[in-house]
């Protein structure tokens, strides 16, 4: 199994996502690019993401704006994928409009956005997230499984904890609440 890992608009490579998943997984199992997303279009963005897919097993994380791009994949591929506060509008959010990004991408953004549920999307929806308050509702609606939890846009509290430990059967994410080490033990006895 491989994970793609997307972080936020404003974000780094080794996010919090990618820390916690290098607690669970090998690290060289997980990719992890740096993207500007003020210098491509998302339609080209997508296009670079959908490239770096090799194979069939993989699961995409993404952050924020990282997590719409995420969204994509998991429904281009019919791959699952576990979303951290995902933009689910990015032409709607006062912070891309603002940022200086070409209006072109924004209008790009507005016209690939979705409003139908993603059964293969696990997603965490903070408590306190300021950057996107109004965000659970969409999660709610745009996920196959929606979870509050506690933290802000981009500081869920415990994180590891939340995304322990997953993998996928028959095509499902199946995600187990335990800790990671237990899962590394797990996996380990070569049983699953």
């Amino acid at each position: 199994m491989k994970i793609l890992n997307l972080h936020g608009f404003m974000g780094e490579a080794d996010n919090k996502n990618y820390k916690a998943l290098c607690g669970i997984i090998p690290p060289e199992d997980i990719i992890s690019p740096q993207i500007k997303y003020k210098e491509t279009s998302p339609s080209d963005l997508l296009e670079k993401l959908s490239d770096m897919v090799k194979s069939d097993d993989y699961i995409f994380v993404g952050q924020s704006l990282g997590g719409w791009y995420a969204d994509k994949l998991s429904r281009r591929f019919g791959r699952p994928c576990i979303l951290t506060n995902p933009c689910y509008f990015p032409h709607d959010l006062e912070l891309i409009i603002s940022s200086g990004i070409p209006t072109e991408y924004v209008e790009q953004y507005r016209d690939m956005s979705v409003s139908t549920k993603n059964d293969l999307a696990y997603t965490l929806c903070s408590d306190k997230d300021t950057i996107l308050p109004d965000n659970c509702q969409n999660c709610e609606t745009l996920s196959g499984k929606a979870v509050r939890v506690h933290g802000s846009h981009s500081t869920i509290e415990n994180i590891g904890e939340h995304i322990s430990a997953f993998f996928v059967e028959n095509d499902q994410l199946a995600l187990i609440d335990c800790p990671a080490a237990s899962y590394q033990k797990f996996r380990k006895t070569g049983a699953y």
